[in-house]
């Protein structure tokens, strides 16, 4: 069976694994290759410390929760958090894009046009992926969507949304990776993870689904259980 790679492209450290966490230490333990993307350093998310002390923090923080998640690569893009929509896009589209090139992945996670929770920089980072995704032109390859759920709830404190989705979503059983999700939350003690007990106990009060709408290709199926599972023939327009 060929070997699936998935790419994360988030915004800031802690993106991963707050609302999808569960995600991807699901197809890490399936044998997944995960590239993880984050595009600013979160140099303004700890208060009382100083931008490039707080960034080397946050550093830190993401690469154990990466391994606790058994991402196999991390990319940091460097930009300043809060101010992602500031930068060149033109720069952050062309570096996503030859991202995209060299790693070739089965599948694309980013932030939806809602960002979860409209941060600006989860905004920017959607539209700055999609546009990379579709300037890459790679056959096969799927672009998802993180969509607002009881996980991401959970994960962000973001009430979900009450819009009825009506684009292809695909459920990702997660029961049996959460305690790993829980211990990638707690490796980002600056961000006050919302679950900080034994990770065996936090694990027990997590949502056991995580959710994504299909964005590319653009068809509609029946909700997938699986985010490289099976979809039926494009039409053309």
């Amino acid at each position: 069976m060929t070997r699936r790679s998935l790419m994360v492209i988030l915004a800031h450290p802690d993106d991963e694994s707050f609302p999808i966490g569960g995600t991807l230490a699901t197809y890490a333990d399936q044998g997944a290759v995960i590239t993880l993307v984050t595009a600013t350093s979160g140099q303004r998310g700890v208060p009382g410390l100083e931008p490039m002390r707080a960034a080397e923090l946050r550093d830190g923080e993401l690469r154990a929760a990466a391994a606790a998640l058994g991402v196999a690569e991390v990319h940091l893009l460097g930009y300043t958090d809060g101010a992602l929509d500031t930068a060149p896009p033109d720069e952050v589209r062309r570096r996503l894009r030859a991202l995209l090139i060299t790693h070739r992945p089965d599948a694309v996670i980013t932030f939806g046009p809602d960002g979860i929770s409209g941060h600006p920089d989860h905004l920017a980072i959607h539209r700055l992926t999609t546009e990379a995704f579709d300037a890459a032109a790679l056959p096969d390859a799927r672009l998802y969507y993180i969509t607002p759920s009881e996980a991401t709830h959970q994960g962000c404190g973001v009430a979900s949304s009450a819009d009825v989705v009506s684009s292809t979503i695909a459920a990702i059983d997660v029961g049996a990776h959460r305690e790993a999700k829980v211990r990638a939350m707690q490796c980002h003690a600056s961000q006050q993870p919302p679950f900080t007990g034994s990770p065996a106990e936090e694990a027990k009060k997590l949502a056991c689904h995580e959710y994504f709408t299909l964005a590319r290709p653009a068809v509609h199926a029946d909700a997938l259980a699986c985010l490289f599972a099976p979809l039926p023939a494009v039409v053309p327009a």
